[in-house]
């Protein structure tokens, strides 16, 4: 007899989590006997049973019930990989561009040789390049998850333990970048400089690192929620209540970067406090790696 879309696809899952019959059947307080003439097609399971095993096996009851989940396990896992490390570089990269900014500004005053309508038309054109990258990232991934509501969780256990191997260590490095960027801002005044050079060019370092550090940071945290398939399609799923108390990343990256950037010209042109100001941007920019991780947590 042969076995219907349905009974193929509850098998597929089934495997997938490395259940047999017998565990399966006691997952769902169902007999092993029922398990197995569900998927031979002999019977069905009622509609309440249908909803538990979508949300078991973290997928919709279109794809349960009439589609090839096998094949479409395949092409969604591959695009899933290729969308996610996408965004994570395009906001890890937009991130530490709002940061480079002004560390590429602080850098060129610290030589004191460099005419400052350059200094501001590189500055502008980073943070407006910057806030693109970080738009359009917003925008590709709203439209991926529009079609693409629902992802099995494809990543294996070997492949999450490596990565949560790795996840302290890069925490780490990239806390270290930071703090070794603000060491050297705090003592500029005593390093040594050549003829003509400003205490800026140290405080350009500083920026220079907390734009490397804070960008890992984001880029760590994101790798993160990549791995968590099951919190992608748990927000997806209850998008309109999460949306309330959980934005995605990279909205709350734009706003605090933007809110960074009105900070730094208010204390530049309204207070003159140019030699502080930019504090603003690597203090957002950490602001940025603590949202990306701490709203990855909520979701695990």
């Amino acid at each position: 007899m042969k076995m219907s879309v349905f009974g193929e696809n509850l098998q597929f899952y089934r495997k997938q989590k490395s259940m047999t019959q017998e565990q399966f059947a006691e997952q769902f307080d169902v007999s092993r006997q029922t398990i197995s003439k569900w998927e031979a097609g002999i019977t069905y399971p009622e509609m309440e049973k249908i909803l538990q095993l979508c949300d078991f096996f973290s997928c919709d009851m279109d794809t349960l019930l009439r589609k090839n989940a096998a094949e479409l396990e395949v092409f969604d896992s591959q695009g899933y990989e290729n969308h996610m490390e996408k965004r994570r570089r395009s906001i890890s990269v937009g991130v530490a561009a709002l940061i480079f900014a002004p560390a590429a500004y602080e850098l060129l005053e610290g030589f004191g040789r460099t005419p400052e309508a350059f200094m501001n038309t590189l500055f502008f054109s980073i943070i407006i390049a910057a806030v693109l990258i970080l738009v359009t990232a917003g925008i590709q991934d709203e439209i991926y998850r529009k079609n693409h509501s629902i992802i099995g969780d494809f990543y294996t256990k070997e492949e999450k333990d490596k990565f949560a191997e790795k996840f302290p260590h890069r925490i780490a490095a990239g806390l270290g970048m930071i703090l070794i960027g603000l060491l050297i801002a705090m003592n500029g005044a005593e390093l040594p400089m050549r003829a003509g050079m400003k205490e800026e060019f140290y405080d350009g370092i500083f920026l220079f690192l907390a734009a490397l550090g804070i960008g890992l940071l984001v880029h760590t945290g994101l790798g993160k929620a990549k791995y968590d398939v099951a919190g992608y399609n748990k927000e997806n799923l209850l998008e309109e209540e999460l949306k309330k108390r959980d934005p995605q990343i990279g909205v709350w990256c734009g706003c605090i970067m933007i809110l960074a950037t009105i900070l730094f010209f208010v204390g530049g042109f309204v207070f003159d406090l140019w030699d502080i100001c930019w504090v603003a941007f690597p203090v957002g920019g950490m602001f940025c790696g603590m949202a990306a991780l701490i709203l990855n947590g909520k979701r695990a």
